[in-house]
């Protein structure tokens, strides 16, 4: 008879412990009711030296109880990507080539659980501007214009121009210079475009210069598309050496982009 009254104590001691077991392997709860907003994890314009990688995350303010997915434009061709549940971002890489430049537009979001989402105020598009890699022993200069059927070149002279010392001249939609720190004497330099031909009246132009210390400028300006094989005025810079250290240092300055000849 002493052995029947520990009977119910043992199943219920059995009980609990299988309806811990139960509740510790369920799924996670995922809070709903809570107002959701989707955004990117970077904006603004950012400059990505060549050889570094491009990625923006998705975002969603708190977790869903299904899947979602984002809806963007990328240099304005639509696209989606698919966040699975328990997720609250999801990653796209975007190609890094020198001279091009990307822009993405967190355009939309929506939960399969039917949870409205709606896109933020803030980090609803970014802007990459692929540059060349920092270079301690030369100057970079990118120069990059509108009109995919315009056809620009990058000349480097000396001041007043009459002689070209560098010149960037392909069929691609940028060109590039890298000027070695050992390569000219101190003195003034022009930075100019030249339209060898465009169908368009006007060109806009950007000049992205780094510095072998890493800081980068940009300026930009509109050159006229006519006449063809015209020279522009549009930066200068004064090579500068240190006569105690040996230190370069690179001025630039901005002109108004007026035909050379």
């Amino acid at each position: 008879m002493k052995n029947i009254k520990y009977i119910p104590s043992l199943l219920i001691a059995l009980t609990l412990f299988v309806f811990s077991c139960s509740v510790d392997n369920d799924p996670a709860v995922i809070p709903m009711g809570k107002s959701v907003t989707a955004s990117l994890d970077k904006t603004g314009e950012i400059f990505v030296h060549e050889g570094s990688e491009i990625s923006v995350d998705f975002v969603l303010s708190r977790t869903l109880s299904k899947s979602a997915q984002f809806t963007y434009t990328l240099n304005g061709v639509y696209g989606t990507i698919d966040l699975v549940q328990g997720q609250q971002s999801v990653s796209l890489p975007i190609p890094n080539n020198v001279g091009t430049v990307n822009t993405l537009v967190l355009t939309g979001a929506y939960g399969l659980s039917n949870e409205p989402i709606s896109v933020g105020t803030t980090n609803s598009s970014v802007t990459f501007i692929s540059i060349p890699a920092v270079n301690p022993n030369a100057l970079e200069i990118l120069m990059v214009w509108t009109g995919d059927a315009n056809d620009l070149d990058l000349w480097i002279t000396d001041d007043p121009p009459t002689t070209a010392l560098f010149a960037s001249q392909s069929a691609t939609p940028s060109e590039s210079v890298s000027i070695d720190n050992m390569m000219l004497p101190d003195g003034t330099y022009n930075i100019l475009p030249r339209v060898w031909s465009a169908v368009d009246t006007s060109v806009d132009i950007k000049m992205y210069v780094i510095h072998p210390n890493g800081s980068i400028e940009s300026f930009e300006d509109t050159v006229s598309g006519e006449p063809p094989l015209a020279w522009y005025y549009f930066v200068k810079f004064d090579k500068v050496t240190d006569t105690t250290t040996g230190d370069i240092t690179y001025t630039t300055t901005k002109v108004p982009a007026e035909s050379v000849f």
